[in-house]
């Protein structure tokens, strides 16, 4: 192995560097939905699904996150997704594309199993990252518009209630300006970029859009959004 040449532990501590970085595990879906809308989507769909276990206990809940975007095919997956992640047959590597920087802070909330299927130019493709976040590469058959993505957790009923309603909350704060359209359990969360203000202007100049007023109560709020994601 020559001097340069990445090691296997490097590319761990990289890939748990990137997980941790977010103070908020639930902000993963932020980071899916933003590439979602970079990969052309004109809505995401956000579902939360509870299976409960047959034998009494705890169950399992499955969080989906769907677009309809331009999907994925072999060369994406493995240039812009998965280079950081170790495959069944490959070797780990340290370079991470676009789609891959936000994609590994699906493992923040330590998921059991990440499934992700996705479709382009006639490639098939399910893409199942496994707990210790390894993947493994499988051609489908069958078609999908654009990349749906599961995260499988196990939880308690409550606590898959509690998340879900702290998700919510997550994915309107980040995301409710954005242009293409946003759905969480079937309700779309999109609201114009506005302010409930007795006095108010508008000011809109190339791509920068400004609104600002005062209140009567002299509370204050400041928001900026980089193409209606919140920042």
């Amino acid at each position: 192995m020559s001097p340069s040449a990445p090691t296997p532990l490097e590319a761990g501590s990289a890939l748990e560097t990137l997980v941790h970085q977010f103070a908020d595990p639930l902000s993963f879906l932020r980071e899916l939905i933003q590439n979602s809308v970079d990969a052309g989507s004109r809505e995401v769909e956000v579902r939360f699904e509870f299976e409960p276990a047959t034998d009494g206990g705890d169950g399992a809940m499955v969080i989906h996150v769907d677009d309809w975007g331009e999907g994925m095919d072999r060369a994406i997956i493995d240039t812009q997704l998965t280079r950081l992640f170790s495959s069944s047959k490959e070797g780990d590597l340290t370079k991470i594309g676009k789609f891959g920087i936000g994609f590994v802070s699906v493992f923040a909330i330590e998921p059991d199993a990440v499934c992700l299927d996705t479709s382009r130019g006639g490639e098939n493709w399910r893409v199942l990252f496994h707990k210790d976040k390894t993947f493994t590469r499988i051609a489908r058959d069958e078609p999908v518009e654009g990349t749906k993505i599961r995260v499988i957790k196990g939880a308690s009923a409550s606590q898959f209630e509690a998340l879900r309603g702290k998700a919510r909350e997550v994915v309107r704060y980040w995301c409710r300006h954005l242009p293409a359209d946003v759905r969480f359990d079937g309700k779309r969360l999109n609201e114009p970029l506005d302010l409930e203000l007795p006095v108010k202007v508008r000011v809109v100049a190339e791509d920068t859009e400004v609104v600002a007023g005062y209140t009567l109560d002299s509370s204050r709020f400041s928001g900026f959004y980089n193409r209606g994601l919140t920042l």
